[in-house]
């Protein structure tokens, strides 16, 4: 039992050099450790508001982009719908366009036809006339083949413009 029960001088000179130990420790390890400590204690609490802000800014951040996004959407939606309107409109211009330019190959093809009427009209009566006079002519000839006939003629032509003029 010997090795059990420390003799007294040994717990003495132990408790010294423990007492001594402590003292030096107390006096220069542990100001150092407690001012690393709270050091690091600080430096994990700023680490933590840091983390803080840093995710508060990321949740302003991220409202922020989808009120962006939003406008976004927003001006796109304005942006078709005036792509929209101009596009009916430019196609109904295109339209009313196409009616007038209809409306004046229509109104000239009626002139057109019209004058080429005229013209036709006017040569069928130039051919008339021409068909006329050549059928007179032959019948005047044939009428007028004795000379008592021509002179019946002159009289009677004479004898008209006599009462033209008067």
């Amino acid at each position: 039992m010997e090795l059990f029960t420390p003799e007294t001088g040994l717990i003495f000179w132990m408790l010294l050099v423990f007492l001594t130990v402590l003292f030096v420790l107390g006096k220069f390890a542990w100001p150092v450790i407690t001012k690393a400590i709270s050091e690091r204690e600080k430096y994990i609490s700023n680490s933590v508001k840091a983390a803080d802000e840093a995710f508060s800014k990321l949740e302003s951040i991220k409202e922020e982009r989808n009120v962006i996004l939003a406008k976004a959407r927003e001006d796109q939606n304005a942006i078709l719908k005036e792509v929209q309107v101009l596009k009916e409109k430019l196609i109904e211009e295109a339209k009313n366009q196409a009616r007038l330019e209809a409306d004046k190959l229509i109104a000239d093809a009626r002139q057109s036809i019209l004058a080429e009427k005229e013209q036709a009209l006017k040569e069928v009566r130039n051919q008339v006339a021409m068909l006329s006079i050549g059928i007179a002519g032959k019948i005047l000839r044939k009428n007028l083949e004795t000379d008592a006939s021509q002179l019946n003629l002159v009289n009677t032509i004479i004898d008209e413009m006599d009462t033209l003029k008067n």
